[in-house]
């Protein structure tokens, strides 16, 4: 990511709206990108999702994966990462730096 670290916040792009269909979390593309214009969610993901609503950081993100699952800090800080550099491949995040 362009922009990573604790002095970084993300969001969701509107290029993507989330859909819960038959039990599948899917993250669906409004402009059909590529040649799949749908990309399945872990709950997990969905959660990360549903929280970039809003800018976050990188902490607002580990904490809200910690709330929700029983996680260590280091593992839902490499999971939030993680999904963070999937959605910019797919350019459904945004990220600014924050003023120091």
């Amino acid at each position: 990511m362009s922009q990573k670290g604790v002095n970084a916040q993300y969001r969701r792009t509107d290029g993507y709206v989330y859909r819960l269909t038959v039990g599948e979390h899917l993250l669906v593309s409004l402009h059909a990108r590529g040649e799949e214009p749908f990309y399945a969610l872990t709950p997990t993901g969905a959660l990360l999702w549903e929280s970039l609503a809003e800018w976050s950081t990188l902490d607002d993100l580990c904490a809200r994966l910690i709330g929700e699952y029983e996680v260590t800090r280091d593992q839902a800080a490499v999971d939030v990462m993680d999904f963070l550099e999937q959605l910019e491949s797919l350019q459904a995040v945004e990220s600014r730096q924050l003023e120091s």
